[in-house]
């Protein structure tokens, strides 16, 4: 299990006014739209190789793990928003852990309601992943004591990053019911 008093688990340290304001903010709304660009040209890219890797898989038996597991590592590294990108409203919010709990109860609720209310259990509605960006007032400990009380735990294949992103999974089980 992991060491939670590690100060890699703790809230990431609040960053200097000056740079939010006068070098983050101008960088994300410049480079952020470009960087959409790029993510997209990628991403059409690997799906143009896809089809070709999908032929080599139909002709090479056993190739197919092979492949998926290729394209995961290549398009799944490179972020959507990257980390040094930062809203507005994270710029004003910086440091207030009270806005960060709220933050990071109400998401892992509505995803745990997700879950448990979901007909077939589908696989995808017990995967969570978020960013640093959702927990970084209140830390990853935080988000995993919070997520473990809803059955939430670290998930068993794919990797988390304390200061990066935490990758959780469900247990498909619903919660005892506390009303009675």
């Amino acid at each position: 299990m992991h060491d939670y008093d590690d100060p890699a688990w703790g809230p990431l340290p609040v960053r200097p006014a000056a740079l939010r304001w006068l070098l983050l903010l101008p960088l994300t709304l410049v480079f952020l739209p470009l960087w959409w660009v790029v993510w997209a040209l990628l991403a059409a890219c690997f799906y143009c190789v896809a089809t070709v890797a999908e032929l080599i898989v139909y002709m090479v038996p056993r190739a197919e793990n092979g492949a998926i597991r290729v394209l995961d590592a290549t398009l799944g590294r490179v972020p959507f928003v990257p980390l040094w990108c930062v809203a507005p409203v994270a710029l004003v919010r910086e440091g207030d852990t009270a806005y960060y709990q709220a933050r990071v109860d109400r998401r892992i609720d509505k995803q745990t309601r997700r879950v448990e209310t979901s007909q077939y259990r589908r696989e995808y509605h017990r995967d969570l992943e978020l960013g640093t960006h959702y927990f970084r007032g209140v830390g990853a400990a935080y988000v995993l004591r919070v997520a473990s009380e809803q059955g939430w735990n670290l998930h068993p294949v794919l990797r988390s990053h304390p200061r990066r992103r935490l990758r959780l999974r469900h247990n498909g089980r619903p919660r005892p019911d506390s009303r009675n």
